[in-house]
């Protein structure tokens, strides 16, 4: 019935642990290139199958904490939207290379993150 809470308070946890956690890879990398979206991305698809394959093999989570967390926190952690904007400006700025290099890296880690989590929780 309050599941809509969960996923809201969650939410609003994640999307201030990304601009925190985005902003200051970006500060730190200090161009332009988004290297702060990539690494929130990738972040983001290693905690959730980490999560995942913890939560299918030994039931950590009641459903409202899987909601808070999986939905909530890791949906306003990660960023594909952001991604999405900041690849077609890349494109725009007559990047299609810098924007193919963002595209490939952010799927390819985010699944080579995803599979690194559900390995890792597995080996627990």
């Amino acid at each position: 019935m309050f599941d809509w809470v969960w996923v809201a308070l969650g939410g609003a946890l994640g999307s201030v642990l990304r601009y925190g956690a985005g902003g200051a890879v970006q500060r730190w990398n200090g161009s332009d290139w988004p290297l702060g979206t990539l690494a929130v991305n990738i972040t983001g698809s290693f905690i959730i199958g980490w999560l995942a394959q913890l939560i299918l093999t030994r039931g950590i989570m009641p459903p409202h904490a899987r909601l808070f967390v999986m939905v909530g926190v890791l949906g306003g952690f990660t960023t594909f939207s952001t991604f999405s904007l900041e690849t077609l400006r890349l494109i725009q700025q007559g990047g299609w290379g810098p924007a193919a290099v963002n595209v490939a890296l952010s799927v390819a880690g985010g699944l080579i993150a995803a599979w690194a989590g559900f390995a890792f929780s597995s080996s627990l």
